[in-house]
């Protein structure tokens, strides 16, 4: 297969920044990765580099342990880690056949392909059958210890290894539905809030099904946004706000983090939770965050599918009549470098929405101050799980930036945190300069800590300009046709059912191949890599699958809507 690269901006060493960054992703230590056997056949569970979950093979020189795109080793030594980056699950790939020979682009910060869920299934039944099976965890044990193994090491590996698997288990059993995901689509609030107020908070009734799967967002233009997430609840365009974003991506993603209660709350104040404990590296989330920023969308491929010039001409107006109310440029009045993201109602499947808006009990947050822009307020049982999230976020960021309080310069330049808020302190604190407001301790750093606490404020909340019901953010689309399926949850296939009535739109179809149709621009439904790539349309809505909704331009002739589809090419 001939593999080449979309012209999006970056060098060959941005991608491999990309691709290999640590984020603190912990999915478990990498020397029991390694040697771990599948249970299907007998191989290593990594030997194919996860391509049969729809991961993209890395053939980089680096690449030296053999791992896919998006996956990286976190430490050194025993204490390694195997982790996930951004790259995992916002690397995409189309193929197409031309001159006999099939040909691949690799398109950076587009949606994945991958069947996430099943990975994590697999990964449940291989650990649970080494650990169950004497002579597999023997085998396991020798391979894992080495020329260091004895049976006492052993004994001990197997009792580490026990408590993984047990929190491992308990963690997927609780969390993923019996309907699963599919190829291309992950519950990711689901996750991020069963690993945060459930398992990290120690709060096991806190536990709720992830069954509300949305797809991969694309990255380009992602700190052009003034909102972010699918729901649009998180503020967004500056790159302390990026962090943020981003922070509870990795929370969720397998990143360790153990709060804990430094000192107990009374009648008259609040308890104060210690945050320090968790894996997570800003300076990697500050990296991959600043690679983001320059990556530019990918241009249509005119070499390999053509474009009809005179056919995109004549669906411009009819793009920015039916279309370009939700999804032009607007410049953001709260941040004037980036672009208005209206949060709208269109009749989608609320299931992502509703799911959100779940209650918790608040573990070690008890009694705690919640997050900006809540004053003096304190957790109470219920609270609201996004608060929680909210609440850990805030926490995690301001004790990495100011506690302890002594700013140092090494700090200064080499804390993730501390490099955003460089990057945004024109935005923040114009004139002033970060140093010497870090060296003064004084009104100015108070007066910084206060802006930036105000700007990561009303985390995973609904914006006050956003419709009532289910409303969901609407971007500019540029290189939108890299990026299918469409709508939020993936259950539209391509362009042109998108600009069909809804009761029109295929009801079920294959998901999950990278064979490019580039007529109604998607992938080809009718074949799939993976045995459950089949994906259902459910009218009523209740598994997150709905295909309803967003019925703009499908009044309009065909003619028209090929006309509209060949210019959003070009964009």
């Amino acid at each position: 297969m001939v593999l080449n690269y979309a012209s999006q901006g970056w060098t060959a060493a941005d991608r491999e920044t990309f691709y290999r960054t640590s984020q603190g992703s912990h999915v478990m230590p990498y020397a029991w990765f390694k040697v771990l056997r599948r249970t299907d056949v007998d191989e290593p569970f990594a030997a194919d580099q996860l391509q049969r979950y729809g991961y993209l093979y890395n053939e980089a020189a680096y690449n030296v342990e053999g791992l896919p795109v998006g996956f990286v080793i976190d430490g050194m030594g025993a204490q390694a880690q195997l982790g996930m980056t951004c790259a995992a699950c916002h690397t995409g790939q189309i193929e197409y056949q031309k001159d006999g020979q099939t040909r691949a682009l690799r398109i950076d910060g587009a949606p994945a392909s991958t069947d996430f869920q099943q990975f994590l299934i697999d990964l449940r039944s291989s650990t649970r059958a080494t650990l169950a099976d004497a002579n597999r965890f023997n085998s396991f044990a020798k391979a894992v210890l080495g020329a260091g193994y004895t049976a006492a090491k052993a004994a001990q590996l197997k009792t580490e290894f026990a408590a993984w698997v047990k929190q491992y288990g308990e963690f997927m059993d609780a969390s993923l539905p019996t309907a699963q995901w599919g190829p291309g689509r992950l519950d990711a609030f689901g996750m991020i809030f069963n690993r945060v107020a459930a398992r990290d908070l120690g709060v096991a009734a806190n536990f709720k099904t992830a069954n509300a799967p949305v797809s991969y967002p694309f990255l380009w233009n992602a700190l052009k946004q003034d909102r972010t997430q699918w729901n649009g609840g998180v503020p967004n365009a500056l790159f302390i706000q990026g962090l943020a974003r981003n922070t509870g991506e990795v929370l969720g993603v397998f990143a360790d983090f153990k709060p804990k209660v430094r000192i107990p709350g009374t009648r008259l104040t609040p308890a104060i939770i210690d945050y320090h404990n968790n894996s997570i590296r800003f300076a990697g989330l500050q990296t991959l965050e600043e690679k983001v920023a320059i990556l530019t969308p990918p241009p249509w491929p005119i070499e390999a599918f053509g474009l009809d010039e005179q056919l995109a001409e004549k669906g411009k107006p009819l793009y920015d009549m039916h279309c370009g109310g939700c999804h032009a440029e607007k410049v953001s009045p709260s941040v004037g470098h980036a672009w208005v993201t209206p949060v709208v109602a269109v009749g989608t499947d609320p299931k992502m929405v509703q799911n959100t808006e779940r209650k918790s009990d608040p573990g070690v947050f008890l009694n705690a101050l919640m997050p900006p822009p809540a004053i003096a307020a304190r957790f109470d049982n219920p609270s609201d799980t996004t608060d929680l999230l909210a609440g850990a976020v805030v926490g995690t960021l301001l004790d990495e930036a100011f506690n302890p309080p002594i700013i140092t310069k090494s700090r200064l330049e080499q804390s993730g945190v501390w490099r955003a808020i460089r990057n945004d302190l024109e935005d923040l604190m114009p004139k002033e300069k970060l140093d010497d407001v870090a060296s003064s301790q004084g009104d100015n750093m108070t007066n910084l800590k206060a802006l930036i606490r105000a700007r990561i404020s009303k985390l995973y909340t609904k914006p006050v300009t956003a419709d009532a019901g289910a409303a969901y953010e609407s971007r500019v689309l540029h290189g939108i046709w890299a990026t299918a399926p469409y709508l939020h949850n993936g259950s539209v296939p391509n362009l042109w059912e998108l600009l069909t009535p809804a009761s029109q739109r295929k009801t079920t179809f294959l998901v999950g191949s990278r064979m490019y149709d580039q007529k109604n621009v998607g992938y080809v439904t009718n074949q799939s890599p993976f045995p459950n790539g089949t994906f259902a349309v459910d009218p009523n809505n209740a598994n997150g699958n709905g295909n309803g909704g967003h019925e703009y331009g499908t009044g309009l002739t065909p003619d028209e809507r090929w006309a509209i589809i060949e210019y959003m090419k070009t964009l």
